[in-house]
């Protein structure tokens, strides 16, 4: 299961309405492929033709201000920039506008190299440190965090109130990621996730 698998999995095992794609740089590789009634998506420098599309040419910043705090999505995918505080900014915001039962999702938190994890794009494969982010939010109370072992590396995010904080006082650096990512992210398989969603 890639992305868009996955993604489309959640919205038919949950009857999902509505979904937030933020990153549509290229709506082919992923948006257009979402089966679900009602998606948005946010894109601040559109690369192909966004007309027909439910794409709002905002930075993801810009985009949740303007939204009215009553307005949530079921399901929402995380692909814009690649840094670690951009990233966590959209979690954040995203968490402010998920329904009850909704779920975010993150892509890129598994980087296989170290070059893969510039704060800049580096024209080739690219994840930047958003892993970093991931760790971060798991510093916070009342929510479930985890991560995919697909894909690059996809978050999962949903309210648990019963989701307990793990505090990690390293560094976040590349060492630590090699020896501590299963700690620190949490990585499940696609089954043992899957296991998990029957559980709950």
């Amino acid at each position: 299961m890639n992305r868009t698998d996955i993604i489309n999995y959640l919205i038919q095992r949950y009857n999902y309405n509505s979904y937030l794609e933020i990153g549509v740089q290229f709506p082919h590789s992923n948006f257009d492929k979402i089966e679900i009634k009602n998606k948005t998506g946010v894109e601040p420098f559109p690369i192909e033709d966004m007309l027909n599309k439910s794409i709002v040419e905002l930075t993801s910043d810009m985009f949740f201000k303007s939204l009215e705090t009553d307005v949530k999505y079921d399901i929402i995918f995380i692909d814009g920039l690649h840094t670690r505080d951009q990233c966590l900014a959209d979690i954040l915001n995203s968490l402010n506008h998920l329904s009850s039962n909704g779920c975010i999702l993150v892509h890129d938190c598994l980087p296989t190299a170290e070059y893969q994890t510039t704060i800049e794009d580096n024209g080739r494969e690219w994840t930047g440190d958003v892993w970093k982010a991931i760790v971060d939010i798991k510093n916070k109370s009342g929510i479930e965090v985890l991560t995919i072992d697909t894909d690059w590396g996809i978050g999962f995010i949903r309210n648990n109130k019963e989701g307990v904080p793990i505090e990690w006082l390293g560094n976040l650096d590349w060492e630590e990621y090699t020896f501590y990512k299963y700690e620190l992210l949490n990585i499940k398989t696609i089954e043992e996730w899957k296991t998990l969603l029957t559980n709950k």
